[in-house]
Parts: structure tokens; C-alpha cells; sequence
């Protein structure tokens, strides 16, 4: 009979040295630019073990990849995980991995980074499972492991990562994995992730306007939106590419964006005006004209 339950949690985790961790917690993005600070809060229970980790650009490995697995033949389950944890170990990949039965418990979860699907399960298939996270926002990569070929263009509908075919022994799984960790590491570095309700949303940093602090929240402006996260600027600033500037103690700016400057503010390309303070005027002019050179704006 099939359970509504998860069956196991793993969790590995390997000490390493970085200058920035970032918490992805639900509703909130904080900033830890001491690894020793954040040990002593995990050990002093201030931080559970849920939230997902990152490391900084710095850093070799994503600290910790959430990984998804569902399947309702429970031998093929626990063989999958067996792989899969076997193959992160190896190359010293840090993971989280949860173990479901049933898609409808593997819905009631957070987001996952890496999502591994079997299509015929009952009583909610694959495709249907993929088809609902995605509706809600899910951005996890999906990898189908199933026996029919035939759901193939159904898998890319939603945006499949891979589609393995069964029999996929372990070398073929370890040549997805790699692939799909390498795509995250790549993506974090490009964007800033922000846990929200039962998703992870990924922002690029090409689509940031600029960062505004208020009342202890982040904004985050896009064309769209504006997203929210609890943090500080300071400790945020560090961690973004040198096309960002602080023009005010309460606003980050990105140079792609900007249009022309002032000695009280800057215009956007989306024509809004953010304050430019007078003590950092001059090292925003210098800092703006190096990124047109960089750009090949100016000669």
C-alpha cells in the first residue's frame, strides 16, 4: 500500500572554509560573511539544518544541494538513493536528500534543487506532479527516470533537465548529476536565490534594477517587482560583482541599468531616480565611467 510519507532524510556535510555562507530560509535571504559565526549559531540551534546553504562565488562546491526523489516501487527508491548519494560522496558534493513514495507528500515540501521523477507512479503520475510544481513557481531541475521513451517531448514540456531511460545504470546518472550540479553552481553565481513560501526564486542579476533597504528589508527591483527578503546591505554588498555600487547607505545600484547621473541622484533606465549621496559622488563617477570602458561604451 502506498504511504504518504517521506521514507528517509539524509544529510552530509563537510567543513570547509569560506568567507560567505547565504541562508535561504523560507521568506528570507541572510548573510553570514564570518563561517565561524555561523557554526556557532548551528551548533547553538539558531539555525536549523533545513535551511539551504550557499556558497559564495569564492567557493569551490555549492555548500549544499537539496535533492528530491520519487518513485512508488520502494526497491527502485532505495536503489536510486543508494546511487545518488554514492555519486555526490565521490566527488565530494555536500547534499540533502528526502525519499518520497507518494507525489502528493513530495508536493506539501519546500522547493528542491534537483528534482528525480519516476513517470508511472499512482496515484499521481510524474508528468501531472512536474506539471503542478511548476504552476506553483517550482524552479527545480527535473530529471524523469522511467522505462517508456514515449513521454519524452511531455517530459521538455516542463522543462525537463534530462529524461533517463530504464535500464540507466549508475554511470549514466553520474554523468547527469555532474551535469545538473554544474548548471546550478552556475545559475547561483549569475543570481541572487531568495526561499520564498514553498519555492526558491533565482533572480538574475542582469534583471536587478537596484536594492533598496527599508525597515530591516531588502527590496529587490525588477522591471516586474519588487521581491522582499530580510537582510543588510552591508553584508550583502560584498557579495555582488563590481557592475553593482552602493550610491547611498540605502540603495544599491546596477550599473547595466543606469542611464545618466547627477550630483543628487541617479537615473534608470526604467526612468526612476535613486539618491545619490554627495560623499559618494566622485567614486561613483569613477566607478560608472571603468564599467562603460569594461563594456566598450566608452573609449
Amino acid at each position: 500500500m502506498l504511504q504518504p510519507a517521506v521514507l528517509q532524510t539524509t544529510a552530509r556535510s563537510h567543513q570547509k572554509s569560506s568567507r560567505l555562507v547565504n541562508l535561504l530560509v523560507s521568506g528570507a535571504c541572510f548573510f553570514y560573511n564570518d563561517t565561524e559565526t555561523f557554526r556557532i549559531h548551528f551548533a547553538e540551534g539558531k539555525i536549523s539544518d533545513r535551511f539551504h546553504l550557499l556558497w559564495d562565488r569564492r567557493g569551490v562546491k555549492l555548500a549544499l544541494i537539496r535533492i528530491g526523489i520519487c518513485d512508488d516501487e520502494q526497491a527502485l527508491l532505495a536503489q536510486l538513493e543508494d546511487w545518488v548519494r554514492e555519486i555526490l560522496e565521490r566527488h565530494s558534493i555536500r547534499y540533502h536528500i528526502e525519499s518520497y513514495i507518494n507525489g502528493s507528500a513530495l508536493l506539501a515540501r519546500d522547493a528542491f534543487d534537483i528534482l528525480l521523477l519516476d513517470i508511472e507512479m499512482e496515484p499521481l503520475g510524474g508528468l501531472e506532479l512536474a506539471k503542478k510544481l511548476r504552476m506553483r513557481g517550482d524552479e527545480s531541475k527535473l530529471i524523469f527516470i522511467t522505462a517508456y521513451e514515449q513521454y519524452a517531448l511531455e517530459a521538455y514540456d516542463v522543462q525537463a533537465f534530462h529524461y533517463l531511460v530504464k535500464p540507466a545504470g549508475p554511470e549514466k546518472l553520474e554523468e547527469v548529476l555532474l551535469k545538473v550540479c554544474s548548471s546550478l553552481e552556475k545559475e547561483y553565481k549569475r543570481g541572487i536565490a531568495i526561499r520564498q513560501g514553498t519555492g526558491i526564486r533565482r533572480i538574475p542579476l542582469e534583471q536587478i534594477l537596484y536594492l533598496e533597504v527599508l525597515d530591516r528589508k531588502i527590496y529587490l527591483h525588477t522591471e516586474a517587482e519588487a521581491t522582499s527578503f530580510y537582510g543588510k546591505l552591508e553584508e550583502l554588498e560584498p557579495t555582488l560583482p563590481e557592475t553593482f555600487f552602493r550610491c547611498h547607505r540605502s540603495y544599491i545600484v546596477n550599473f547595466a541599468h543606469v542611464q545618466r547621473y547627477s550630483k543628487r541622484d541617479v537615473m534608470l533606465d526604467n526612468e526612476e531616480n535613486i539618491p545619490l549621496s554627495k560623499r559618494r559622488y566622485k567614486a561613483f563617477g569613477l566607478a560608472f565611467m571603468n564599467y562603460l570602458k569594461e563594456s566598450g561604451d566608452v573609449f
